[in-house]
Parts: structure tokens; sequence; C-alpha cells
């Protein structure tokens, strides 16, 4: 009888996400390889951090609504948070050499936050593998 290990079980706390281009080709970066960003997922302590402000950021403006404030630039501080909270979480981008936020920030580089923003929340990217594989 195998001895039973709960690691065996628990998602990694990183995984790379190969880029894709506008047109779902990979993304080819500076030298001439595919860019690829290695992301903390949701079981790492940066994504939990970086969610947690992004809670308390929309607790807040909920509170400032119930009191009758209105919130300024909501799509924009929206938009900032979330590129905060993906730049939080990404630990390296290899043969793209733009810092992660100047990325996130960028609208016209939606097509890469949004597969960001996509592979961060979705906890089957940081499973082990199977040692059936």
């Amino acid at each position: 009888m195998t001895e039973f290990s709960i690691e065996a079980y628990e998602a990694a706390d990183t995984a790379i996400l190969e880029v894709l281009s506008q047109k779902e080709e990979p993304l080819i970066g500076v030298d001439g390889k595919p860019v690829t960003i290695e992301l903390y997922g949701p079981g790492s302590s940066q994504y939990t951090k970086a969610q947690a402000k992004i809670d308390s950021a929309s607790q807040t403006r909920a509170f400032a609504a119930i009191r009758g404030k209105s919130l300024k630039d909501g799509p924009e501080e929206t938009r900032k948070l979330t590129a905060e909270k993906l730049a939080a979480c990404t630990k390296s981008i290899n043969n793209f050499p733009v810092a992660a936020i100047d990325i996130y920030n960028n609208p016209k580089l939606g097509y890469i936050t949004s597969q960001v923003a996509k592979f961060v929340e979705d906890w089957s990217a940081f499973l082990a593998p199977s040692s059936k594989d």
C-alpha cells in the first residue's frame, strides 16, 4: 500500500503561458522565439495578495456608492487595478523586453492582457502533471 501525499494534489505556484498574436499564432519576440509569460496562479501567495487588493478597492467603491458619493473614472480605475494585479502575478516575461505593467496598461496590447487574465484564473493551467502522462 502506498502512502498518501496531499502534495500530489496541489497546484503549482507558477505556470507558463505561450502568448498568441492577434492572429491566434505564437507571438514572436525580439530573438525570433515565441513570447512566454511565467505567471503566479490562484494557489500562490502572490495571486492572493493581488486579489485582496482588488477586493478591497471594490469594497471601498461599493461603500462609497452606498453613501451616495459619485465615483470618478470607474472604468479607468478598474483597468488600472487589473493591470496591477496581473503585473503582481507575473514572474517573468520572455522574449519581449517590456515591463509587465506597461503591457497590461496598454489598451492596444489588450489581446495579451486578455490571455493573461484568463490564464491566471484557470486552476487547470497550474496543476502538476499527472504521473500517468
